[in-house]
This record gives C-alpha cells, structure tokens and sequence, in this order.
C-alpha cells in the first residue's frame, strides 16, 4: 500500500512538472499588454479576454498555416505507413536473394544525419519543378528507416504458422496484411501515424526551404510571420501557439484510447 502511494505521488509530481510549462503558456494567452510589462510576474492574466485568440485567428495567414501543417502531416503519416506495412512484410514474412542485406542497407539509413542530405533533396525536388508544392514538403520524408525496423520487429514476432494457414485458406498477401497482420500490430502502427504526424508537424528547417510563398509556409515557420512580437502583441503570440496544440492532443487522445485498447483486448483487435 506503500510503495503504491508514493508510486501516485511521483506520478503526481512529474506529471505536474510537465503540465506547468502548458498551464502558464495557457495562461499567458489570456495576458493583456500590461501583464507582460508589470514589474512582477504574473501567473494568472488580470482580466479574462478572448481578444488575444481573436487577434490570431483573424490574422489572413494563421489559418492557411495550419491547414498545410495539418494536410502536410497527414498525408506524410498515411504514405508512410503505406510503404512500410508491405516493405516489414516483405522483409519479414517472405523469401528473396539478399534479403538480409537489403534491410540492414536501409537499417543502416538510420545513421545518416537528416541535415546531410539537405542539398540533395533539395537539388532533387526543384529539379522536378516541385518546389512551393506539398509534395516537396512530404517526399523526402516518406521512408523512414526506424518505422520499418519498429514493423519489422512487430511482424517478425508472430507466429510462421498463421501466415501459412492464411495461405492454405486462400488469403492473398495484401487481404492477409489487412485482416490478419496489420489489426495484430494496432499499437505499433498507430505509435509511426503519430510519431510521423508530429515529427512533421514539428519540422521548421526543410518547409523552410522548400516554400517560398506565403500561402505554403507551415505553421512552424508562420509563426515567427505573424509579427505579434514585434507588435508588443505577446499575448497573441501565445493564443497562437496554444491554438496549434490542438491537433496535437486531438492525436494524443485518440491514439491513447487506440493503443490501450489493443494492449487490454488484444483479440479484439
């Protein structure tokens, strides 16, 4: 009963730890103009008002922004998985000529820094007249070598058998990954859908790049573009920033509820 309690209260400790940091930006976005230049801190605005919210929704770009950073994320979440589920079947699940070394060839991807290959993906995409277009925001970003490996592993672990008597029942290779395979990896998959949408929601440096116009910069880089700190307008800075959190614990709710319920009823799934 001990040990349980303070079990509680360590999670209690940490949880809070990591909520303040959201609590106060939360807060700050209710700030007026004053209670950023007061003499003391403030931890509670001195007055509730939505006009910090207002003043960064009515902004022209704000709302494109988001739209590309939520479009761009998930589409790149939905390709992803596309190519990976048949590639970690593929590797695990089928016989072929230097199959070993192929996946430790795009295993070892993994250790080739993103920032490296900058100049040639970018050579590539404006050599096919893609840039300022979604599409040169997600292609580099498709493959992933850690998502294969995290299948890989998942796919690998089940039973020969089953895959055989798929196969003796007449189940093709994609009805088996649909029915059969990927509903047993619901947690892993759903673990790459939202680690690929935040990963790219979170990208600065590569949208950057790429988009030059307005009406495609990324939420990330729109940020530093709507000029509220060089307004004195902090308040709408941080009602803007908790206004892109959204999809983020949107996506944190659904993929808990995803993935607790296929660890509990696993069957079901």
């Amino acid at each position: 009963m001990m040990n349980r309690t303070i079990r509680i209260i360590l999670a209690a400790i940490l949880a809070a730890i990591v909520a303040f940091p959201i609590l106060y930006a939360f807060s700050m976005s209710f700030f007026s103009i004053i209670d950023f230049t007061d003499s003391y801190a403030h931890f509670l605005p001195s007055t509730l008002s939505l006009r910090n919210y207002v003043l960064a929704l009515s902004h022209r770009n704000f709302p494109r922004y988001i739209f590309n950073s939520v479009m761009t994320s998930t589409l790149l979440s939905v390709l992803r998985i596309m190519i990976t589920i048949p590639a970690a079947f593929a590797f695990s699940h089928l016989e072929f000529k230097r199959r070993k070394m192929l996946l430790g060839v795009m295993i070892s991807t993994l250790f080739i820094p993103s920032d490296a290959l900058l100049y040639e993906n970018y050579s590539t995409v404006a050599a096919l007249g893609l840039l300022d277009t979604y599409a040169a925001i997600i292609l580099p970003s498709i493959f992933s070598a850690s998502s294969l490996l995290m299948l890989y592993g998942a796919f690998s672990s089940g039973s020969r058998y089953v895959y055989d008597a798929a196969r003796i029942d007449g189940s093709g290779d994609i009805r088996y990954m649909a029915e059969i395979l990927t509903p047993l990896s619901g947690p892993f998959i759903t673990t790459i859908l939202m680690q690929s949408f935040i990963t790219s929601f979170n990208s600065y440096l590569w949208p950057l790049i790429v988009t030059s116009r307005d009406s495609m910069r990324t939420v990330q880089i729109g940020l530093a573009m709507l000029g509220f700190a060089e307004e004195g307008e902090r308040g709408a800075e941080f009602a803007a920033v908790m206004i892109i959190t959204i999809p983020f614990l949107v996506l944190l709710a659904a993929g808990r509820r995803t993935i607790m319920k296929a660890l509990v009823n696993p069957k079901e799934d």
